[in-house]
């Protein structure tokens, strides 16, 4: 072989040994490992839905706490179009520090701050404290108007201070109006009465559904006698009691006015009847003489330890509106389910009510 001949062999056999060179390298050499995933990177998506994972465990609400349910159980994971769980939003929670329920959805038309004030019942509070805000502005120069207004704030339980306020300007709002010998101007419950020749007190208050003793206070007369075509006072009633358990209150209404609010003491252990009652009879100096008591326990009328004190107003089934000697014991829960009052309050009670026409109707 020529040595030109020798030189091409060697040159061809270099060029297959770099070429099954390369071809091993590319094939037979360990591949490098792919980057790993950043953290907090999305999962690439594949083209299969992946088994469902099993449901992390609610946190245990604490105690008290609603837990909301859903209306499609099993539906907390939701699959989405590419084949991932889709969870919904969570429920907005109050922060771990609020205690006690929720606060409750404030009324239409009812300020937050009043509502949040407000109990149960207690919804108009606001408008009881408007009507008390403009019944002690005028009380001076609008009597009949402030009385009205002032009674309305009642009726919506105001409390409070004010609350204290507004029943003490209706005390003294019907020594000026009802209580008074002079018929106030504009008062449509001070009536004047013309005495007729054979007028009797107690047929006037018949006349008028009073008492007679009321006709006697009203017009300051020492003796029941009358004088045909002499003019008398007289109220247009009957007057009502409402008794407020929960606050140890009596009110006396006249239609849509307070003319009193007394303390009174009430039965121990929630013994006092709730419901609508009906004066039955009146009695002064009453002597005390329970059928479940032993005589010895018994005092006569105008006893000093008479238990019942100096009035007995009977509104049936063996309970009734009485006086005390126990003055400390007004405003607390201590009798066998009697009304108890001081006896200067219920002497000026028992001239307002007239048997089978006056109502007691006790409240919690």
């Amino acid at each position: 072989m020529t040595t030109l001949g020798r030189l091409l062999v060697t040159v061809m056999a270099a060029a297959a040994l770099v070429a099954v060179t390369v071809v091993a390298t590319r094939y037979l050499s360990t591949p490098k490992p792919a980057p790993s995933a950043v953290e907090g990177a999305e999962p690439p998506a594949t083209s299969s839905a992946p088994a469902p994972a099993e449901p992390a465990a609610a946190p245990t609400p604490p105690a008290g706490a609603t837990v909301a349910q859903s209306s499609n159980p099993g539906s907390a994971d939701l699959p989405r179009p590419d084949g991932r769980a889709e969870t919904p939003p969570p429920i907005a929670r109050r922060s771990l520090g609020e205690v006690g329920p929720p606060p409750a959805a404030v009324p239409a038309g009812l300020p937050a701050e009043a509502s949040a004030k407000a109990g149960p019942g207690e919804a108009c509070l606001p408008v009881g404290m408007a009507a008390a805000d403009e019944g002690l502005a005028i009380l001076d120069d609008r009597p009949v108007e402030a009385q009205k207004r002032l009674s309305e704030a009642l009726r919506a339980g105001i409390d409070g201070p004010k609350g204290k306020a507004v029943r003490e300007a209706l005390n003294v709002l019907a020594d000026r109006l009802q209580l008074d010998a002079d018929s106030a101007r504009g008062d449509p419950y001070s009536k004047s009465c013309q005495v007729a020749s054979g007028d009797t007190l107690i047929g006037i208050g018949q006349r008028f559904l009073i008492p007679y003793e009321l006709i006697m206070r009203l017009n300051r007369m020492s003796s029941p006698s009358l004088v045909a075509g002499e003019t008398i006072k007289v109220i247009q009633g009957p007057i009502h009691v409402e008794i407020l358990k929960g606050r140890y209150e009596l009110q006396a209404w006249l239609g849509d006015v307070c003319l009193r609010v007394y303390p009174v003491g009430l039965g121990a252990e929630n013994k006092t009847p709730e419901g609508t009652f009906l004066v039955k009879s009146k009695l002064k100096d009453p002597p005390y003489q329970p059928q479940h008591k032993p005589a010895s326990e018994h005092r006569a009328s105008g006893a000093p330890d008479n238990p019942l004190g100096t009035r007995w107003i009977d509104i049936g089934d063996h309970y009734g509106i009485h006086g005390t000697i126990d003055p400390a014991s007004i405003g607390r829960g201590v009798s066998e389910g009697c009304i108890r009052m001081h006896n200067e309050d219920v002497e000026e009670l028992y001239d307002l009510l007239v048997p089978g026409a006056s109502k007691v109707i006790i409240r919690p």
